[in-house]
Parts: structure tokens; C-alpha cells; sequence
């Protein structure tokens, strides 16, 4: 089992954005992501500089608010 990280309501939204971003196919370059959640492992960006889940960002998303 995976320990649930607290987040605020803008660490939450910014999940949900990501998420919704990625399913769209949308850029997620304008998405501002905070330090903590990269820090966390939930986020990481790509050589292109484009943000996305991790598998573990994915899962937290997963567990509910």
C-alpha cells in the first residue's frame, strides 16, 4: 500500500488539469506545477518540457480526494 500524499486544493486541481490535458491531447506546457508534486514523484516532464503523471501521480488521482 502506497502512503497517501496530502494536497492542497490547488495541488489537486492541478492533478485533475494534467490528467484531463494528457486525455485530450492538449499541451500541458501552460499548466503550472509546483514543486512539491514534482518532488513527490505525482509529476515529471519530458525533454521537451511537456508535464505529465507518473504512474504514482496516476494512483493518487486514483485514491480520491
Amino acid at each position: 500500500m502506497t502512503k497517501k500524499i496530502q494536497l492542497n486544493d490547488e495541488q489537486w486541481r492541478t492533478l485533475e488539469a494534467l490528467r484531463d490535458a494528457i486525455a485530450k491531447r492538449h499541451p500541458t506546457e501552460t499548466i503550472k506545477v509546483s514543486s512539491r508534486l514534482r518532488s513527490n514523484g505525482l509529476v515529471t516532464t519530458d525533454r521537451q518540457g511537456t508535464c505529465m503523471l507518473t504512474d504514482l501521480g496516476l494512483s493518487r488521482l486514483n485514491q480520491g480526494r
